[in-house]
């Protein structure tokens, strides 16, 4: 088991489960502006749902495909002293109702059949060919439970094409902007924020 720091807090990381790095702490560190209630989307270690709630979101529940991802959440949780609730769930299969914020750090990496992982690890970074398997899944589905004046926060990958994820978003009737920017050698993240375009339309 590994443990990692942000903020002061500590996570403790099966080897099983994806290990927070720059994409996790990035996200993490805007996911202390979560509001109401809050969903993230592919919790892993939950470090992004623990910054939510100790920030004062409301209420927030985590979700993973992977289940052992469930079990050092919530250990983490309670190590942390906040109270998340955590589930099983593909995206949103298993996730009822509406959400004032949600959160959702992709699979992002492009695999090819042969890169994969075994296991249940595998889905924390198989993007698929192009990085986007996961990613356009998502897009697809979240409005169904954003509330209307809700806010996304997701992060993104040059790897994934991040011009096309918002491109997609506007194409959606969503207004974006990126919060901020990271550049690394191979690569280029972003922390988007989008809200429904409409709610900026004076009457």
């Amino acid at each position: 088991m590994d443990e990692v720091e942000f903020n002061g807090m500590r996570f403790l990381v099966f080897s099983t489960v994806y290990l927070p790095a720059d994409d996790s702490f990035l996200l993490a560190k805007y996911a202390c502006t979560a509001s109401g209630r809050v969903l993230d989307v592919g919790t892993g270690c939950g470090i992004c749902a623990i910054m939510a709630k100790k920030y004062g979101a409301k209420e927030v529940l985590g979700v993973d495909i992977n289940p052992e991802c469930l079990a050092v959440a919530q250990m983490n949780a309670e190590k942390n002293k906040v109270k998340c609730e955590f589930g099983v769930s593909d995206l949103f299969r298993n996730v009822d109702g509406e959400f004032d914020t949600i959160m959702f750090n992709p699979p992002y990496l492009p695999t090819s059949d042969e890169e994969q992982l075994e296991g249940m690890e595998n889905a924390a970074y198989d993007g698929g060919r192009d990085g986007r398997k996961v990613i356009d899944r998502f897009l697809k589905e979240f409005p169904n439970y954003l509330k209307f004046t809700g806010r996304l926060l997701m992060l993104d990958s040059s790897l994934d094409n991040t011009e096309l994820t918002l491109s997609k978003l506007h194409g959606m009737g969503f207004a974006t902007r990126v919060l901020e920017r990271q550049k690394f050698f191979f690569e280029e993240l972003s922390v988007i924020e989008a809200r429904r375009a409409s709610l900026f339309i004076s009457p």
